[in-house]
């Protein structure tokens, strides 16, 4: 048991042996850099990286700016030094096997002039409140009444008693508190509809529209004295001839644009045609149910300056609601 003993002791003495000599050996091959690294107003700087740009090992400072670092020995050594918002530092050593050599550095704080970035918005200079939309969405949009005044319900402060209708209010007001302009023609509109089954089409016509600016409140005095909101919509300035067409089960519609050779002269027309005939029958009153819509807007411009413009507006619009009811069921909770 003792010679076991003795055999374990020798073990761990020979290789406490070989560790120590490595050490050594290590020493004697190599060199020591320390020093404290401090800013030109005289203030240690942490997180300093200090690397041997050699083997590109190196350490980083201290909270008092001390760094430490081996480095190789008898051969030409560089160390880098290195901040952000400092300068680039580089110092080029050469020291003997075992020697501890004191550096300590003052690194210089370097200012960047960081390039000019543009910044736009989408909103309408003065009007801080105005929200552009983009008329691009207005075929995307899923809705049953469809148009600009379905994206409008989606908006802060917009609300709606009825999906069939394209009245909307703003922020608890009326709805006819809400102004609607078309190429700076103000929309009105006389009578209020009190039921969804009796909703005819929306007065814009996507097919016509360029640009929407919608505001909820605080908007300027040009656009009049209602209180509630403002839809602003501008129709198309077309430079070419163009048309389309659409047909579903609800209804269709087809539009053509165009203008002159010299483009003084341009022309927009708008045809169309909508029925809530297959949503009604889902109502507690059931009958018979054939409404009808049918509008058409053409607008007219015509070039008489550089900032004198003549535009004319038309509308036509029919609106026929036929019902013959039958029966009503109606369940009480």
């Amino acid at each position: 048991m003792t010679g076991f003993n003795t055999y374990r002791l020798r073990v761990l003495l020979s290789a406490l042996l070989i560790v120590f000599l490595s050490e050594l050996v290590s020493a004697q091959e190599t060199a020591i850099v320390y020093g404290v690294i401090k800013s030109d107003l005289g203030i240690p700087l942490e997180y300093v990286n200090v690397v041997n740009m050699n083997t590109q090992q190196g350490v980083v400072t201290d909270a008092s700016g001390y760094y430490e670092i081996s480095v190789e020995a008898d051969k030409s050594v560089t160390l880098g030094y290195s901040h952000i918002g400092f300068g680039l530092e580089e110092r080029q050593l050469f020291l003997a096997r075992g020697m501890r050599f004191k550096l300590d550095m003052s690194m210089e704080r370097t200012d960047f002039q960081l390039i000019d970035v543009p910044i736009e918005d989408q909103r309408i200079r003065n009007e801080i409140s105005t929200q552009k939309i983009d008329a691009k969405t207005i075929e995307l949009f899923p809705s049953t009444i469809g148009g600009v005044e379905g994206i409008l319900k989606t908006l802060p402060g917009v609300s709606s008693n009825n999906e069939l209708s394209s009245q909307y209010s703003v922020r608890g007001g009326n709805y006819d508190e809400n102004l609607v302009y078309v190429n700076d023609f103000e929309i009105y509109r006389p009578f209020l509809i009190r039921s969804g089954q009796q909703e005819g089409l929306s007065f814009v016509n996507p097919d016509l529209v360029s640009s929407i600016l919608f505001s909820s409140g605080g908007f300027g005095a040009k656009y009049g004295d209602k209180i509630a909101s403002v839809l602003d919509v501008k129709y198309k300035t077309p430079n070419k001839p163009a048309a389309t067409f659409a047909m579903s089960l609800l209804g269709g519609s087809a539009h053509v644009e165009g203008s002159s050779e010299s483009h003084r002269l341009t022309y927009l027309m708008g045809l169309r045609y909508k029925s809530n005939q297959y949503l009604l029958n889902t109502l507690d009153v059931s009958g018979e149910y054939k409404p009808s819509f049918t509008d058409f807007q053409t607008y007219i411009s015509y070039q008489l300056g550089s900032d004198l413009v003549l535009g004319i507006l038309g509308y036509y619009s029919k609106n026929k609601y036929v019902m013959i009811p039958e029966d009503r069921d109606t369940q009480f909770g």
